[in-house]
């Protein structure tokens, strides 16, 4: 079984379903039939070009913005068996080019053939889906069609490898994480008992595809008979329109394109969205003003928040009419075991830091090259290094990650235990907190933060305030303000640009005292 699996059921049960849909109104649509038949043109033709059982080391990449082609490359190559890696189009020219060196691919799908790809790929494996390449290379390996949905297609065992997925690694680029059909279908089916996701929702996914976030949400969606729609760039009122004119039900979203759609409703105020049932949200944690905001847009949606990974997939959930603590991640969900373990491997008790080793059957394989990393334990433990704590109700809370660990004063301070008390504070949008060199501290705890409209606070006050809900030792002892900070293309703050930028006095980010 692949996970194509699904979305071949829903194309011989509702096949004239609308599946997907491109853009706004005028853009083109896909119904669940036409988009079976150009996926099993792909896999047909990778069959035919790599043999009817792939050599283990013969990969496809997509280097595609959001459109039509990206999804029947990606499943053709899933009932092909043979893994899909996913190139992310805002990587830098250095980027793309240490990937394609370390994992060439056998071919590379692109919207463009000039530019970094032609610069750093072998141009014998490119094929631009956006010109008459894609169709004849199509018509190279043409066979009759087969109205069986199977049909001329082997079976793909479920524990072989289908996507590469990327994430940002200590060495500088991007590292590759393996993931099998297997792990995949078990989050599915964690996310459709979670969140009762089906047929009758329309999805919308208005971030690029090369996030991990925004595909699965695509996958899951043909999984299960949504219809998806996809928006080629992010636009927050364009976004909200596609909400309203196309009766979207379920939005996944990264913290700062939900802060994008407040704005823009501030400025056109009168409209919410009461169809919307579900806002899907990983990334930075959000603030309770944030939070209570949503409900006044979309007052009838559960507004939820993840943790997880590229190699961990859903580890914990928080909804948005849980009762436990809003700064917290949540419980894990069905199937998911953590445990917290001090520096020299020992548990740790309920409430006290630890490493966060998650076990469950939705962990990746192992990393592509052997130098990013390890693979699940022989007892199927993994960690990405962050540092949690379990509270007594059973409620994870991260702490911070390892790596970026400040020791101010010889006391260990995690950042995001003190971004967390800080957007506890209604006057604080977003937060971001860095350490400074210091030659009596150490590092210096600072933090930058952007304030809700209209509020403002002195740097006394924000630690006497914050000081209620993180150790005093801990907090800020500078506080800038700022009109926007950086981010990721994930949408988290960008922590190593925020210090840069303090480190050289940019006048964007002022000193509050």
């Amino acid at each position: 079984m692949t996970i194509a699996s699904g979305f071949l059921t829903h194309t011989t049960r509702s096949p004239d379903r609308a599946a997907l849909a491109v853009g706004d109104g005028t853009g083109r649509r896909w119904s669940y039939d036409a988009l079976r038949r150009g996926v099993l043109a792909v896999a047909r033709s990778l069959r035919a070009e790599f043999g009817p059982d792939p050599a283990p080391g013969v990969r496809i990449a997509v280097l595609l913005g959001n459109r039509e082609e990206f999804a029947r490359i990606f499943l053709g190559g899933a009932l092909a068996g043979i893994p899909v890696m996913v190139l992310d189009p805002a990587w830098s020219g250095a980027e793309l080019g240490a990937v394609l060196r370390d994992a060439p691919p056998a071919r590379l799908f692109c919207d463009s053939s000039g530019g970094p790809v032609g610069r750093y790929a072998d141009p014998a494996t490119l094929v631009d889906v956006t010109g008459p390449g894609f169709e004849a290379w199509l018509r190279l390996h043409d066979t009759p069609q087969d109205p069986s949905p199977y049909a001329q297609l082997p079976p793909v065992p479920h524990d072989r490898p289908f996507y590469v997925g990327f994430t940002s690694g200590s060495t500088g680029r991007p590292k590759g994480v393996v993931r099998s059909h297997r792990s995949w279908l078990r989050t599915f089916d964690r996310y459709t008992a979670e969140f009762g996701i089906g047929t009758a929702d329309t999805v919308l996914l208005p971030g690029s595809l090369a996030h991990s976030h925004f595909l699965f949400g695509l996958m899951h969606a043909l999984h299960v008979g949504a219809a998806v729609r996809l928006m080629p760039a992010f636009d927050a009122g364009r976004a909200l329109e596609d909400v309203e004119r196309h009766g979207v039900t379920r939005l996944y979203l990264v913290p700062t394109m939900f802060q994008a759609l407040l704005e823009h409703a501030r400025r056109h105020p009168g409209r919410s969205f009461p169809q919307v049932r579900s806002l899907l949200s990983v990334g930075a944690k959000w603030s309770p003003a944030r939070r209570a905001l949503a409900g006044e847009l979309f007052p009838n949606a559960d507004a939820v928040e993840f943790y997880g990974a590229t190699e961990l997939s859903l580890v914990s959930v928080l909804h948005g009419d849980d009762d436990g603590p809003k700064e917290s991640l949540g419980r894990p969900v069905s199937g998911v075991e953590l445990s917290l373990r001090s520096p020299t491997g020992e548990e740790v008790g309920a409430g006290e830091p630890g490493r966060v080793h998650v076990r469950s059957d939705m962990l990746f394989t192992r990393y592509l090259s052997a130098e990013d990393g390890g693979a699940p334990d022989e007892d199927g433990w993994f960690t990405v290094g962050d540092i949690g704590r379990v509270d007594e109700r059973g409620y994870l809370h991260l702490v911070g990650r390892q790596k970026g660990m400040l020791i101010s004063g010889g006391l260990n301070v995690h950042p995001e235990e003190v971004v967390a008390a800080l957007l506890r504070l209604e006057e604080v949008e977003e937060a971001a907190v860095v350490g400074l060199p210091d030659e009596h501290w150490g590092d210096l705890v600072c933090a930058v933060v952007r304030w809700r409209q209209g509020t403002r606070l002195g740097l006394a006050e924000v630690r006497d305030r914050a000081s209620a809900h993180v150790s005093r030792q801990k907090c800020p002892r500078r506080l800038f303000e700022t009109d926007e900070l950086p981010h990721t293309p994930s949408g988290k703050i960008d922590h190593g640009r925020v210090r840069s930028a303090l480190l050289e006095g940019r006048h964007d980010m002022r000193e509050v005292l």
